[in-house]
């Protein structure tokens, strides 16, 4: 199924490549993407950092910052939505500003919409 993320054309056309199933940016594009998340309402949960070399990709960094929202964030609601996706998306670009990779990095977001959000915690209810 196609993420929400993925919707979007801005989005898709600053994608450097992809690994898997998730795109990758590079620096500073990561940061108009993230904007662009942040425009869309798509909370991005986490940054990763990535080497490429030789068409193979080596895991280089990743962001923390989903410890200081989980601990903020014990439950989130609709109504509280906007406000968390600017929180982390703010957290996100952050965590790039300090980590600017070169020209043999790229970025992964991991992101989420309300509606992506909520078929996650139904699903984990589910299993509880």
């Amino acid at each position: 199924m196609t993420s929400d993320f993925e919707q979007i054309p801005a989005i898709i056309d600053a994608a450097v490549g992809k690994v898997g199933s998730e795109f990758n940016f590079p620096f500073p594009e990561v940061l108009e993407v993230i904007r662009l998340c942040t425009i869309n309402r798509i909370a991005v949960l986490g940054v990763e950092i990535f080497l490429v070399r030789n068409d193979a990709l080596y895991a280089s960094g990743c962001s923390d910052y989903d410890l200081q929202i989980t601990r903020k964030w014990n439950e989130v609601k609709i109504d509280d939505w906007d406000h968390y996706v600017e929180e982390n998306n703010a957290l996100a670009s952050e965590c790039v500003h300090h980590n600017p990779a070169g020209d043999d990095h790229v970025y992964v977001l991991t992101t989420s919409s309300w509606r992506e959000f909520g078929e996650i915690q139904k699903r984990r209810a589910a299993e509880s």
